[in-house]
């Protein structure tokens, strides 16, 4: 359901810069989905509490997870293509790898699982193969601003895997999207111009199915998935988004799909059933703890 969410949100946000800035028509986005996680959360009668180390761990995964790496990618795509983009954070699973390895004592750096990562990684390149291109300047620092993106939303998964699993999948989105709101749309201010900013049925839609789907709905999956699942295996998500972005693209737009779709698809696949089925094997019947140490399943 994620990468379905997730997969789609590209053409909506096509729809909405269209008539809205991107840093501007994001922030919008996650300002509406601040209101309406905090409806939801006074709906269930959720006692929201402020307390200051938690206050402080989620402005960090806000930071970590939603200002820079939005900024970072929505800055990018105005230097290399969008297939390029795509490409180059799908580096996220090795970081996830790493990361998992060093900081959550878990084997996220077997064989297999690197394995399926390379087959995974490979599909995604067979796929925007002729939408690579490389050597300027203007190439370098995108792709490095994507790369870093990409790094910081593998750290925020890992710190959160290590010390949030107690926390409602649903409050831990309150204050970091409004603090991504809140940069987001203080960034736009200064970089972006607000006069032709158009409101019309196609955007008002676009960017609600963002903040409600794309959003609400998909964060607070994540981060409830993110507690019963390597965050290896749900950082291959990025494998999969970009292909079911161009679907959405050309069933919609008409877009044509590239050559190398299908046999990238398989690959994709194949890399993550290799990662979730022989990746994950030693892992069976265990869990991990808050403290990142091994723990029976319940």
């Amino acid at each position: 359901m994620i990468c379905l969410i997730w997969g789609t949100t590209w053409l909506a946000i096509k729809f909405a810069t269209f008539t809205l800035p991107p840093f501007f028509s994001a922030g919008i986005r996650f300002a509406i989905a601040s209101v309406l996680i905090l409806a939801v959360l006074k709906i269930r009668r959720y006692n929201i509490r402020f307390d200051f180390k938690e206050t402080v761990f989620l402005l960090l995964v806000g930071l970590g997870s939603f200002s820079v790496p939005y900024g970072l990618v929505y800055w990018a795509e105005g230097k290399i293509s969008s297939g390029l983009t795509a490409t180059t954070f799908a580096v996220m699973p090795f970081f996830a790898a790493i990361l998992s390895s060093a900081f959550l004592k878990t084997n996220d750096l077997s064989p297999w699982k690197v394995c399926g990562i390379i087959l995974g990684f490979t599909g995604l390149l067979v796929i925007f193969a002729g939408d690579l291109q490389f050597g300027s300047f203007d190439s370098t620092e995108g792709m490095l601003a994507v790369v870093v993106s990409a790094l910081s939303n593998s750290a925020v998964a890992v710190a959160v895997k290590k010390h949030g699993r107690e926390i409602d999948p649903v409050f831990i989105n309150l204050i970091p999207m409004v603090l991504g709101a809140i940069t987001l749309l203080f960034t736009s201010m200064f970089i972006e111009s607000w006069k032709g900013i158009r409101f019309d049925a196609p955007t008002i839609l676009s960017v609600l199915y963002l903040a409600i789907f794309g959003s609400v709905v998909a964060f607070t999956l994540y981060f409830y998935i993110l507690k019963h699942v390597s965050v290896v295996l749900l950082s291959m998500s990025s494998f999969i988004t970009p292909v079911l972005a161009l679907t959405a693209g050309a069933i919609v737009l008409g877009e044509k799909l590239p050559p190398g779709t299908l046999l990238g698809t398989v690959l994709i696949l194949g890399g993550i059933l290799v990662l979730n089925l022989l990746g994950e094997r030693k892992n069976s019947g265990k869990g991990v703890a808050s403290d990142g140490k091994e723990a029976p399943v319940k």
